[in-house]
């Protein structure tokens, strides 16, 4: 019974993939001797992980009476901030491009022969920058801050990398626990642990960056970068199957 508690973490995972051929099916024939029970069980295993990549996304935005002078500025705004991130060696992404019109609270009363004001096109769009470093990141997020651009979202997130290199380990961790429970159960019940009918394996949880509320553009001036320091996160696994129990 030892010997199936030693089985190495690879192995287990090569033994869950191929369990899990036939999961597209929506009914799996089964044929199993008489004496066979199936046993459902489910492990999970979690760790605490400090993230290694930092995310900023800031938004240009501006307003005009035209369209076309809104748009020119958020585009000047934008290849400026794009040039300067670059040249820190940043991962640059824009986001979303959006022009609208708004149209301002209309005075209670006017003066004679005044006009009430008019609609206004507001254009925007978002940057994102992303990099392992975290001094880089702020320095170019304070530096396009002091631009103009408003700083809409700032944290942490687990790189791709990252996080498939914790969930490899972690599966397999689970694997282990829940061969472990098999073993446990079979005893326990008289029986001994004959396999797998079935073994499913659940993504983790991806570590979200840390959302922050919506600022209005700032003037041109001199001032700090914004700051931010990496914190631990729970992210986790799952895995469930199903035993095969035999009598003794």
């Amino acid at each position: 019974m030892s010997r199936r508690l030693a089985v190495p973490a690879l192995a287990l995972l090569l033994l869950a993939v191929a369990a899990c051929d036939n999961a597209g099916a929506q009914t799996v024939q089964r044929t199993l001797p008489d004496d066979a029970t199936l046993l459902t069980l489910s492990e999970s295993a979690e760790r605490e992980v400090t993230p290694d990549t930092i995310r900023a996304r800031l938004l240009a935005q501006a307003t005009s009476e035209s369209a076309a002078t809104a748009q020119a500025s958020v585009n000047a705004a934008m290849a400026r901030a794009l040039t300067r991130a670059r040249a820190l060696g940043l991962e640059v992404e824009t986001g979303s491009y959006s022009t609208y019109q708004e149209s301002p609270q209309r005075p209670q009363s006017l003066p004679a022969g005044a006009k009430p004001p008019l609609p206004l096109w507001r254009a925007q769009q978002s940057l994102i920058l992303t990099a392992k470093d975290d001094a880089k990141v702020l320095e170019a997020a304070g530096a396009l801050q002091a631009e103009g651009l408003a700083l809409q979202e700032l944290g942490y997130t687990l790189s791709r990398e990252q996080q498939r290199s914790q969930q490899d380990d972690m599966f397999a961790e689970a694997l282990q626990r829940l061969a472990a429970r098999a073993e446990k159960a079979a005893t326990a019940l008289g029986m001994r642990f004959e396999g797998w009918a079935r073994v499913g394996l659940n993504g983790g949880m991806a570590v979200r960056p840390v959302m922050m509320k919506a600022m209005a553009a700032a003037p041109r001036q001199d001032f700090a970068p914004p700051v931010a320091a990496a914190g631990e996160q729970t992210i986790s696994v799952t895995v469930d199957g199903e035993a095969i129990l035999r009598r003794r």
